[in-house]
Formats: C-alpha cells, sequence, structure tokens
C-alpha cells in the first residue's frame, strides 16, 4: 500500500499559520497579565472608584508621593525649596536687568540655541551678550511663569515655551541654575 502524504494548499497553510500565531500572542498577553495587582484583591468594603487610582504596587506608590513632596524630582532635582527660592531669584535679577546677578545663576557651559546655536563658556562671555540672550520674549517667558504651572521633564524645568530652561548640577551638594536659553521665539503665534 502506497502512502500518500496529504498537504494543504498554500492559502490554508497561511491561515493556519496566522491563527497559530494569534493564538500564541493572545495567550501571551494573557500570561502578561497574570500576576499583575488589581481591583480583585480589594479588603471587604474598599470603594472601587477609589481602588482604580491608587497606585498598583510601592514603586508607583513610592513615585506618587516623590512628585507631591518634589515636584522637580523627574529633573534631578533633590531640594525643591531650593529650586523655588533660586528660580523666584532669577526672575527678579531678570526682571530687575542685573546681569551679574543672573549671570551668577547660570551652570556653564550655557546653551543658547536659536538659528546658530552655541555654548556660552564663561560668566563674563554671558553679560557680553546678555541682551542677545535675554531677550524680549525670553523676559517676558520668564515674568509670566507661576511655579506650580513649571513643565518638568529629565532634561530640566521649562519656563514659558522653551524660552528658559533651568536644571541641577551633578555634583553634591546640588548647584540649580539656568542651563539653557532659546532667545528667539519659538512660538510665532505668540
Amino acid at each position: 500500500m502506497l502512502h500518500t502524504m496529504t498537504t494543504l494548499p498554500h492559502a490554508k497553510r497561511k491561515k493556519k499559520g496566522f491563527a497559530a500565531f494569534a493564538v500564541f500572542g493572545i495567550a501571551m498577553t494573557l500570561l502578561a497579565g497574570c500576576g499583575q495587582t488589581g481591583t480583585s484583591e480589594l479588603a471587604p468594603g474598599t470603594n472601587l472608584d477609589s481602588a482604580t487610582i491608587m497606585p498598583t504596587n510601592e514603586a508607583e506608590a513610592a513615585n506618587a508621593r516623590n512628585v507631591e513632596e518634589n515636584p522637580f524630582a523627574a529633573a534631578g532635582i533633590d531640594d525643591p525649596a531650593a529650586f523655588i527660592k533660586m528660580f523666584e531669584i532669577a526672575k527678579a535679577a531678570v526682571a530687575a536687568n542685573e546681569k551679574d546677578a543672573v549671570a551668577e545663576l547660570i551652570l556653564l557651559p550655557l546653551q543658547v540655541n536659536g538659528e546658530i546655536p552655541y555654548a556660552v563658556k564663561s560668566k563674563e562671555e554671558f553679560i557680553e551678550k546678555y541682551d542677545q540672550i535675554i531677550t524680549p520674549s525670553v523676559k517676558e517667558a520668564l515674568e509670566a511663569q507661576k511655579v506650580e504651572d513649571l513643565f518638568v521633564r529629565d532634561q530640566g524645568v521649562m519656563v514659558g515655551d522653551g524660552e528658559l530652561w533651568f536644571g541641577a548640577s551633578a555634583e553634591k551638594p546640588q548647584a540649580y541654575g539656568i542651563i539653557a536659553v532659546n532667545p528667539e521665539p519659538i512660538n510665532a503665534s505668540r
């Protein structure tokens, strides 16, 4: 008796291959969800609405506490009170056009962006180019900026639409200051 092998047409093999792949993907998705903390482990009497917004693990809970205690942590700033004090000093110094005082608040090298970006390498150079760096649009953005509305990310703390950036030094104890300036208006519709 001759044994004949049955083969599936190419289209059917493709469908079976896709189906196997889809089943594998669904299985992996379900397995990835296993072990996740969810509302199924709620204590009796727990309000379901509040449980869904609570952190699901200690790392998330610690991060939530850290953001409440230090809203500038993402930018690597360790002391929010010292940062806020420096920010307020910077606002006052720029508003009063105190070039020397503002120069004391820059972290060198200061990145100046624009048509031709460059780095300011000394406080003397900053003072010489002050009017080209701290332009009316930078002054206006800083004057209008409220501490509670600062945008914070890993690259620093942004004023306005990016006209000015603050950050922290890597040394301990940290120094806080101006790390970048965008003297040209970033948003032309302002």
